[in-house]
């Protein structure tokens, strides 16, 4: 990963989970960000989440879907960036994997 994606995207994860620790729907406090995938060209991330309490995915995934356009409009006025991507919120399940596959150890 290039140092510019690379420094990009940690300041993206930075903003965001800020952002949603601050924002006003009870769900979003719920979410913790666990990595962010940038395109090539900058132009689209994933964020990969995964919720406090077990169970709330598909509620927690919902509200960030709907808050999709205040999270961007934030990121925008707080980042001093020449655009902010397309952000696609996935939960992530790959650390819930590791983290079931660490208990059985």
């Amino acid at each position: 990963m290039s140092r510019k994606k690379e420094r990009l995207s940690n300041l993206l994860k930075e903003e965001i989970a800020y952002i949603l620790k601050h924002a006003q729907d009870p769900r979003l406090a719920m979410v913790v960000i666990t990595r962010l995938e940038l395109s090539q060209d900058l132009r689209h991330a994933k964020v990969y989440f995964t919720t406090i309490p077990e169970g709330a995915e598909k509620e927690v995934e919902k509200a960030l879907q709907s808050a999709k356009g205040y999270i961007k409009s934030q990121l925008m006025k707080n980042l001093r960036i020449k655009f902010v991507p397309e952000l696609v919120f996935k939960f992530d399940a790959e650390l819930k994997e590791f983290e079931k596959l660490w208990e059985k150890l």
